[in-house]
């Protein structure tokens, strides 16, 4: 007999294929596993050895994984029909985020956990992204981090909601050397470049590059993360002193980020923020 068998590991469940055997000589029945399927929510019949795809277990337990998943979809796009994509990623997705990670630095969230949540989330911006029909004919924007910076949810999430306006998007995190930066602007002639940093130990690096940058471009830069909005007002003057070219984005809701891309675009990309509106910052 051919089974899924559930292993649940820290709230999460993963399938795995199981044969189940007649042993004769010790009178019991022997389990022997056939092929580790991963995690619940991303098997399908694909993911099933065709001899055994046709196994009506098999089949009802995948159909209820696949309406539980439509299910998920139903109150998504229910919530937005209510709601823009920024709202969404504001109101449920980031205060999600901020509760992982102080729960991690409180050293109540061990670092497997909290991969498993930032993994699981980084998915979900994607399969949103993926389902964006893209516009070609927009000009590129560039989106990174300093080098030295691993964390990247901020810039896929900033990824889905301008390629959702239609804005034609790079994003090149995480870290990249410097260097490696400077080449890839040259190559693909980007009229913004958005960074964003997480860590206050990679404001250094942040600052390293934005002067870099300045030095060979002209090119609007706007700066925002975790770290600029727990940097002091002096070390955010100090990144915008580098140049007319940066702008520094403070504890800014993702809409009005948004905006504030949109503005830079209209105002001919000159290159420098003198001509942008005030109230598009935060």
């Amino acid at each position: 007999m051919v089974f899924i068998r559930v292993k649940k590991v820290k709230g999460f469940d993963y399938y795995y294929l199981v044969k189940s055997q007649w042993d004769s000589k010790r009178k019991i029945s022997m389990q022997h596993t056939i092929k580790y399927l991963g995690k619940a929510a991303d098997v399908t019949i694909d993911s099933i050895p065709p001899e055994y795809r046709n196994n009506p277990k098999i089949l009802s337990l995948l159909a209820s994984v696949s309406q539980e998943h439509e299910n998920k979809v139903v109150v998504t796009a229910a919530y937005k029909e209510q709601a823009s994509l920024a709202e969404f990623y504001d109101d449920i997705l980031r205060p999600v985020l901020y509760d992982v990670g102080y729960l991690w630095q409180e050293n109540k969230l061990d670092i497997g956990m909290e991969h498993v949540c930032s993994n699981t989330a980084n998915k979900t911006i994607h399969k949103i992204t993926d389902s964006i029909k893209p516009n070609e004919r927009m000009e590129n924007i560039i989106i990174c981090t300093p080098d030295g910076e691993l964390h990247n949810i901020a810039c896929n999430i900033i990824e889905s909601l301008l390629f959702e306006k239609g804005f034609r998007v790079i994003n090149v995190s995480p870290s990249i050397p410097t260097d490696s930066m400077i080449n890839y602007i040259d190559e693909t002639k980007p009229v913004m470049i958005l960074i964003s940093v997480t860590l206050k130990d990679n404001i250094g690096s942040t600052v390293r590059l934005i002067k870099k940058i300045s030095t060979i471009f002209s090119i609007p830069i706007l700066v925002g993360g975790l770290a600029v909005n727990h940097s002091s007002d002096i070390e955010r003057k100090n990144i915008e002193a580098i140049s007319p070219s940066v702008r520094v984005i403070v504890n800014s809701p993702l809409s009005a980020i948004v905006k504030t891309v949109k503005g830079i675009v209209k105002g001919n990309n000159t290159g420098n923020f003198k001509n942008l509106e005030p109230e598009l910052v935060v």
